[in-house]
């Protein structure tokens, strides 16, 4: 199989499957779905502590868990557009809910481990850029 880098880490093989990826060369949902395979209980993370904007129709407490780490992953290892592309995702598939104010989901992130906004490419601008939930 071949693959072909074409720009800001995204990738095309053989099967005209569009892979993206992390600076280290992982796929990006590879890495974020790695905490599925830890053993995962409601137990695990107190309710209070999980992530605010997982969507209302999601009922089971390890779903709600899963979701939560999957999130947590997200933002301790992407950049802001991946992190807002697989999250628009995410919304799509009714995991989370996204009809929050940006500067709220931004916060939200922040605790979850998103890099100070102080960060290049990590500022309040470049994420409102990067959040629509209409795309």
């Amino acid at each position: 199989m071949s693959t072909t880098i074409i720009a800001n880490n995204v990738v095309h093989n053989d099967h005209h499957r569009e892979i993206h990826i992390d600076a280290r060369g992982a796929e990006v949902s590879d890495i974020v779905k790695s905490c599925m395979a830890e053993d995962i209980t409601p137990d695990t993370i107190p309710s209070q502590d999980l992530f605010k904007y997982i969507h209302p129709t999601v009922t089971d407490e390890n779903e709600k868990v899963k979701i939560h780490r999957e999130v947590q992953n997200l933002v301790q290892h992407f950049p802001l557009s991946e992190i807002c592309r697989y999250m628009r995702q995410m919304y799509k598939e009714k995991r989370v809910y996204l009809n929050v104010k940006s500067e709220a989901m931004f916060e939200e992130l922040h605790r979850l481990g998103l890099p100070d906004a102080s960060t290049p490419g990590y500022s309040l601008k470049n994420f409102l850029n990067f959040f629509n939930v209409n795309d």
